[in-house]
């Protein structure tokens, strides 16, 4: 008996170490290129070092770390031996991909790039310019093929499997005189033939170039890749210093800060939030970035359950920063807000003191380190001038089921300070009977098109889920109401200018007419003295609005101006559907990668009875609208915030012949 329970013991014993999650990393860091190449020497040994000791931290194998350095790491040696690494690779390993070197910006050589330009590595044998005789960029490691080699890794460790990739280098720069005194990882300029010029091609409706992408799924079991670069595709990406003064990656050093110091149960997004608080304690300017599925816990193949988090964006000093919040979210001046710590514990109160369309500053009551995380929870809303009016039809008062519904309806009205009721209204909220034995509450827009539904029996409330169900859109409405009117200007807006221009022969001074399925080029140019991310809206006589550029499929930071550089988008064409009136565009331009699309996109009209699929609730419902002491310092009132700027350009629509 003893002798049967020995050997049960052994087999779980053995399948318990089939299923053991390995963790493996393959790592190339490259601080001494050759001379040449005109690429500068880096830190990236220091790199080296301070990753791997937190990998060993963690858990990982000296024997699971494979690395190349310096000459080793040709483009050829970096592909066999990432080939070999891939083979050894098991269903739910934890895998980890750290490259520390030079990025470039590389001319895009099958169409595939949203910006005209691929994304690339650059091996101890790259070249930096390029040369009709001698390189064409055939050593550059572009994220094309690096793209196919992390798809087999996906595929390897499959849906249990987690693998992390840390890029610690330019993808390309800015100019900038801080690469005068300060150790930069990439090249001011891209790589590309002479004459080259990137396009970037849109159709209204029909979507845009694809971009291959690192997190394209080709399949269900492929295991999730999180992805983070110390700089956007447009940045220069900046060494910093250790405390004994030594170069290193600002990246490399503020991952292995971070994950010397993990907590169990931490996921990517926390991590990457300590990640971009480093950094831009250092450099301010920096964006880092991520992408991926970043509720899953660090080193893990589980994950958390997911939860937003509103934090400090970029500081101003140790009491002021920005955060991705403004009007269009329905915050204005006076707003306070929670100013928690990475575990949820509040450490002060702070003020909205400037409220714009999308991003604010915020003023904490007390300084605060600027190094450390902070998840900023809203308070007492003040909304400023963001705001809307309702119309609710009265209806006779022998109706009394009906009435009942009425008078719940205006009583939520008035608790929101942004709503008021009016008879010439911006929406309508209508009650009626849909048959003898069941109500409907609608919401309609001006243009009499229904945008929510729902329907009740005859003795069935309101709810708070039921209300909730409208809010989100009323205050959908109201953004678009808000976002229509926004007023051109903003220092980005300086120097930057939208051109709509028809593919038909010239039109004469006045108004631009156009029809259902008239073609037209859109044309932006930036003659501002600084670079710009840039989103770009649609607006639709009918008040319809669509972020086009991103699409669903693409990442904001793709979407970048450098100073003097005109971007053309080719064969836009007019809806066959679009009303008449006026039709749109609004550029919104900022100094960091911004994603409306949740806020602004309305993926599906909802029905009384079909499904209810709606845009992203971003904002709402996160706040309480209990009224909260309010810490101010009045010295900041007067701070100037010139994170965004708007320029609109349109047309209008005919459609008689």
């Amino acid at each position: 008996m003893k002798k049967n329970i020995l050997l049960a013991f052994c087999l779980i014993l053995l399948a318990s170490s089939a299923w053991s999650q390995r963790k493996m990393a393959f790592m190339v860091a490259i601080g001494k290129y050759p001379p040449g190449g005109r690429w500068g020497n880096l830190s990236s040994a220091n790199d080296m070092y301070y990753i791997k000791q937190a990998l060993l931290k963690n858990g990982f194998l000296e024997a699971n770390i494979d690395s190349l350095k310096d000459e080793q790491a040709t483009r050829a040696a970096i592909i066999a031996r990432l080939d070999a690494f891939i083979q050894k690779l098991q269903e739910g390993d934890i895998v980890y991909f750290h490259f520390s070197g030079h990025g470039q910006q590389v001319e895009d050589d099958n169409g595939d790039e949203v910006d005209g330009y691929d994304e690339a590595l650059v091996p101890y044998d790259a070249k930096a310019m390029y040369d009709m005789v001698t390189y064409k960029g055939q050593n550059h490691l572009r994220d094309d093929l690096l793209n196919e080699k992390f798809t087999r890794i996906r595929e390897r460790i499959g849906k249990n499997g987690s693998f992390i990739v840390l890029i610690d280098a330019c993808h390309s720069g800015t100019a900038s005189r801080g690469t005068e005194y300060r150790v930069s990882r990439g090249l001011p300029t891209p790589f590309q033939s002479p004459g080259y010029t990137p396009k970037e091609q849109l159709k209204i409706g029909g979507g845009s170039a694809r971009e291959a992408g690192f997190l394209n799924p080709s399949s269900v079991n492929l295991g999730n890749m999180i992805v983070i670069s110390a700089s956007s595709p447009s940045q220069v990406n900046y060494e910093t210093k250790d405390a004994n003064n030594n170069g290193v990656g600002s990246l490399s050093f503020a991952f292995a800060k971070a994950i010397s110091n993990l907590k169990e149960g931490e996921n990517y997004s926390l991590l990457f939030e300590k990640i971009r608080a480093q950094i831009q304690a250092d450099i301010p300017t920096q964006v880092p970035m991520i992408e991926g599925n970043t509720d899953q816990l660090i080193f893990n193949g589980a994950y958390s359950p997911k939860v937003e988090m509103l934090t400090s964006q970029r500081w101003l000093h140790d009491s002021a920063f920005t955060v991705n919040i403004g009007y269009m979210q329905g915050v204005g001046n006076g707003s306070t807000v929670r100013i928690l710590d990475a575990s949820k514990q509040v450490i002060t109160t702070g003020v909205i003191q400037q409220a714009n369309p999308f991003q604010s500053l915020c003023v904490a009551a007390k300084a605060l380190n600027k190094q450390q995380v902070y998840i900023i929870e809203l308070d007492a809303v003040q909304y400023g001038s963001f705001s809307a009016t309702v119309f609710i039809p009265n209806v006779a008062a022998k109706e009394t089921k009906l009435l009942e519904l009425v008078n719940q309806l205006k009583q939520k009205v008035k608790d929101y300070p942004f709503l008021q009721m009016s008879e010439n209204a911006d929406m309508m909220l209508e009650v009626k009977w849909v048959d003898m034995q069941t109500r409907m509450i609608r919401l309609v827009d001006m243009f009499d098109s229904t945008r929510y539904v729902k329907t009740y029996t005859a003795n069935a409330n309101l709810t708070e889920d039921d209300w909730k169900f409208f809010m989100e859109g009323i205050k959908r409405l109201a953004r678009v109401k808000y976002f229509r009117n926004i007023q051109d200007g903003g220092a980005l807006a300086q120097g930057v200018k939208m051109e709509v221009i028809p593919r038909s022969k010239p039109q004469e001074a006045g108004d631009l007419l156009m029809k259902p399925l008239d073609l037209f080029d859109l044309r932006i140019t930036n003659n501002s003295p600084f670079g710009v991310y840039f989103t770009l809206v649609n607006i639709m006589p009918n008040n319809d609005v669509k972020v086009l550029l991103p699409d669903e499929f693409e990442e904001p930071q793709d979407y970048f101006l450098r100073p003097g550089e005109s971007r053309v988008i080719e064969e836009v064409q007019v809806d066959e559907d679009t009303p008449e009136g006026k039709e749109f565009f609004k550029l919104i331009l900022s100094r960091s990668p911004m994603d409306l699309r949740g806020v602004l996109n309305r993926k599906k009209t909802r029905s009384a009875g079909g499904s209810m699929q709606t845009f992203e609730q971003v904002m709402d419902d996160m706040f309480s609208e209990s009224v909260g002491q309010k810490n101010t310092r009045s010295s900041m009132s007067k701070m100037k915030l010139d994170e965004v700027g708007i320029v609109t350009t349109g047309f209008i629509i005919e459609r008689k012949k």
